[in-house]
Order: structure tokens, then sequence, then C-alpha cells
């Protein structure tokens, strides 16, 4: 698995903080968000329940994936076991969980407002906003597989936390994921994820759903 370096770290952030890496140095970047926002613990406050390390123990099997299940929040997925170790990497992923959690608000996907259930027949549906989408699901390879009507298949990563299932995606799959969940695959606000996604090697993205 791809480690999650100090320098992908830093590029990735930098592109996040654009507007003061164009008026300041890169050392004084580092300066102004390291220094008020660390603790003597290495910074172990700063990151929160929305990000975890992935684990293949708790890949979702089918049987663990078919019922109803409502979206709670967004999800973080790092495929790093070092990361949190790390004072700018946490600072890196908390700052994507607050900016995931505005993009998802903006297009609709609050708690509460999107349910997904999974029939053993390999069929699924999702509702969001009054609007349902169907299609097929199967998992293979431990990946959730899923494939609607105008989406090409999407390979998903799955981690079961209790009765809470994040799926996840990279950066490339991220817009057909939500386009499966039945939002807008070209939403402007989905595509600045993305595209910050991009420069943070081993992060996947997408939503927390829990079971009904």
């Amino acid at each position: 698995m791809k480690k999650l370096s100090l320098k992908s770290v830093i590029m990735g952030f930098m592109l996040m903080m654009c507007a003061i890496a164009n008026a300041q140095s890169i050392s004084g970047v580092l300066d102004s968000v390291l220094g008020n926002n660390t603790t003597s613990s290495g910074g172990s406050n700063l990151i929160s329940n929305l990000t975890a390390i992935f684990s293949g123990k708790k890949q979702a099997s089918a049987a663990n994936i078919v019922g109803t299940w409502v979206y709670e929040e967004p999800a973080i997925v790092l495929k790093s076991d070092n990361v949190l170790t790390n004072a700018a990497a946490k600072i890196a992923a908390n700052k994507m969980e607050s900016i995931l959690q505005a993009k998802l608000t903006t297009v609709g996907i609050k708690p509460g407002a999107m349910t997904m259930t999974f029939k053993q027949d390999g069929t699924f549906t999702s509702t969001l906003k009054g609007k349902t989408t169907k299609g097929k699901w199967s998992v293979k390879d431990s990946k959730l597989q899923l494939t609607t009507l105008g989406v090409k298949s999407v390979s998903i990563t799955t981690q079961l936390e209790g009765k809470k299932l994040m799926f996840v995606a990279n950066s490339t799959k991220l817009l057909n994921l939500f386009k499966a969940f039945g939002s807008k695959s070209g939403n402007a606000n989905l595509q600045t994820v993305s595209k910050l996604m991009k420069n943070v090697n081993g992060m996947e993205v997408g939503v927390t759903m829990k079971k009904k």
C-alpha cells in the first residue's frame, strides 16, 4: 500500500492554502499552520473521528452489506499505518474533513437525507433528496462494486466499524461514487474535493452510513 509521505501531505496542503502561499514562503505557511495548532503531545487532538486508518480485516462482506443504511457523516480513510504520528498529516486530514463536510452539505447530502438499501438479490436503491436511483451491487476481491444506469461500475473500499459502514473511493473514482448515490457527478463542489485528493497519496473519501 502507498504511504502518505510528508512531502505529499505538504503538497496537498499547499493547494488548499494557495492564497496564503502566494503571499508567503513555504516555511512561513507551515509555521502559520503548525504554530498554533499543535500541542505538546504532538497534535493528537487535531484528528476527528471522521478519519480512519484502512484495515483489510474491517472490509465488509456481502452479508455485512445487505440491509438499509442511512447517511450520517463524511468519511476519510488513510491507507497508512503511521500517518497520524505526523502533525502536518493530521492537519491536512482535518482540513479535508471540513471541506468535505461543507461540500456534501451544499449538494444536499446531510445526516438522514440519503439512504441506501442493498438486497440479497444483488440490487440496490439509493434515495437522495426524494430522488431514487437503482442499480446492481456485488463484492469482488473485497471491494464493493456499484453499477447504475449511466454510470460505469465503480469499485468502492468499505470499512465496517460496529453498525457504521464507510464507503470511500480515491480521487479518480470519487465522482462516479457520488453519481451512483444519486448526486450530480459534475458538481463543482465534488470536483474541488477530487482535485485536492489527487495531491495526497493514500487518501480515500466518501460517506459513513449507519444501519437502520
